[in-house]
């Protein structure tokens, strides 16, 4: 029972700081590459609806200086679905959208088992893993249900492509504008021929939330996006 109790209070205390969550989040960050900068602002809203728990994700990533000449225009990225108890984010719809190019979308038609791809006029149909996230939810997924162990392997989605992704487990105290935070880190342990690498920052306390990510585009450009500032609103000082 002794060996036991240790779990039960962090699964308690991970409940309730799902709870304490306001219903809506911001979070400002910086952006760092090879040759250029740039910033990105997130937005977490969390709403009731039906009785069941609803979520949405806004990003939109801006370049500066020489990464602009690459990274032209803004990148603005959308998933909405559902939070499921003890289960985490469960995605509907998740979008990816460049400079002025048009949206390319993804549909997870759960109750079908299918995940649809559109991009390019095009439709592409493949099973739907139970469990799969998005590239922009899976960052945040860890607010609603117990962190990770050592090792965690996941489905994930960009707006092209479905994988297993597998990813070590660490801890580390992380240096930021705000000062040093404790953190979960999610490093993917890259196959054979996998070039693009990405690290995820989730501080402990600040409900899980991505600090810091490290991350390859598709272009072989890897890009390091820190946090800079979290704002917390309730749902009141969030219509003022």
């Amino acid at each position: 029972m002794k060996f036991l109790l240790p779990i039960i209070l962090f699964w308690i205390s991970s409940i309730t700081c799902a709870a304490d969550l306001p219903e809506r989040i911001d979070i400002d960050y910086v952006l760092n590459g090879l040759i250029g900068q740039g910033k990105a602002h997130e937005t977490l809203l969390i709403q009731n609806q039906n009785g069941a728990q609803h979520y949405t994700l806004s990003s939109e990533i801006s370049a500066s200086g020489f990464l602009k000449l690459i990274k032209r225009g803004s990148i603005l990225r959308h998933s909405e679905g559902m939070i499921i108890p003890d289960e985490g984010m469960k995605p509907l719809h998740f979008s990816d959208q460049r400079g002025g190019k048009p949206a390319r979308t993804v549909e997870f038609d759960w109750s079908k088992e299918r995940i649809i791809y559109r991009r390019k006029g095009r439709e592409m149909i493949e099973n739907l893993p139970k469990g799969t996230l998005d590239e922009l939810s899976f960052a945040y997924h860890f607010i609603f249900t117990a962190p990770p162990k050592q090792t965690l392997t996941i489905y994930e989605t960009d707006y092209r492509v479905l994988r297993p992704v597998r990813y070590a487990v660490t801890h580390e105290t992380l240096d930021t504008p705000m000062g040093k935070l404790a953190t979960t880190v999610l490093t993917k342990q890259q196959e054979p021929g996998d070039a693009f690498r990405k690290k995820i920052w989730l501080a402990t306390d600040h409900h899980m939330l991505p600090v810091r990510i490290i991350s390859t585009e598709k272009s072989g450009m890897e890009v390091d996006q820190l946090v800079t500032k979290i704002d917390y609103k309730s749902s009141a000082s969030s219509t003022q």
